[in-house]
């Protein structure tokens, strides 16, 4: 692909979304007129959206021909395919559905509204830097409804293993869907399973299991974080790495990091590639981009 050719590339990719984003709220409000008040102050109609508005551009999001598969009751399928790594393509399925205040605004609940800018990054960055995982066994902490990176990490590594997380069974039913319409356990052993950071017997069984452990914006939640921390330190691998992709959002990485010391040695950058650095000061031309609250910084841990 020239590289001329990614802006208009990228106009067509945002035309997709919104003309997808309209399709699923138009279905919504279908389904909602003949619910007789079932979405009242107890639940919110939530299309959901492909994605986050502030996502950078590092991926494609189009429609697919066969309208049969890319449709079903519970999901909208997106074909993603990346502009400068084209042997990866990926059937993505994003979640319909009706859901409670407390399914929207719970510890384990973020996943299921759309893919945010830390999720996107770490994928794209995962798609780049794919020598990191060979003959790793990898696994994804929070992944949501997509787990992009973990399927950056399947589709385009030497990975020995790779397994989809989250702490919402919604997602990781999700995240099954998309592995077997895309046919991945054929090409890398891959599992999809529920991983409660604040429940020790979720992750139990996995003490120093996994070589790599990524994570994409999951610190912000004050009563998580500590767990998080913990739960990263006991089922790593002796001298293992964790990529970890969050915005400052405040004081939130820091607190993150304060924990992390003494248990990991501690390695943060905020301009680790360049495609990501020029998008986002391209965002910064906006009066209405927060990169505080959106734009990732790279962390690295080494379990000591």
């Amino acid at each position: 692909m020239e590289h001329g050719e990614e802006p208009s590339l990228c106009a067509e990719s945002a035309k997709v979304i919104a003309r997808t984003r309209w399709k699923l709220l138009a279905k919504v409000l279908h389904k909602t007129e003949k619910e007789n008040d079932e979405s009242s102050s107890h639940h919110l109609v939530v299309p959901t959206t492909t994605t986050s508005r502030e996502l950078y551009g590092l991926f494609e999001w189009a429609e697919s021909e066969s309208k049969v598969f890319w449709q079903d009751n519970c999901g909208q399928w997106l074909q993603c395919r990346s502009f400068n790594h084209p042997h990866f393509s990926l059937n993505v399925r994003f979640l319909i559905n009706q859901f409670s205040i407390d399914e929207l605004t719970g510890f384990n609940n973020t996943g299921n509204v759309c893919v945010w800018p830390s999720e996107e990054v770490l994928a794209y960055y995962c798609l780049k830097n794919n020598y990191v995982f060979k003959e790793k066994a990898v696994l994804e902490l929070g992944g949501g409804m997509t787990c992009l990176a973990s399927f950056a990490v399947a589709k385009t590594s030497d990975a020995i293993l790779v397994a989809c997380t989250d702490g919402n069974p919604a997602s990781v039913e999700n995240v099954k869907r998309i592995i077997e319409h895309n046919n991945l356990s054929s090409t890398c052993p891959i599992t999809a399973q529920v991983l409660d950071w604040k429940n020790e017997s979720s992750f139990r069984e996995m003490e120093s299991m996994w070589d790599v452990i990524l994570c994409a914006d999951c610190l912000f939640f004050d009563d998580g974080r500590e767990a998080l921390v913990d739960t990263m330190q006991r089922i790593t691998t002796n001298n293992g790495l964790i990529l970890i992709m969050a915005p400052r959002r405040g004081r939130t990485l820091d607190a993150f990091l304060e924990l992390c010391q003494g248990k990991f040695d501690i390695y943060l950058d905020e301009e680790f590639d360049g495609d990501v650095t020029l998008s986002h000061q391209k965002k910064l031309l906006s009066s209405d981009y927060n990169s505080d609250h959106n734009y990732p910084l790279l962390v690295q841990l080494r379990k000591r």
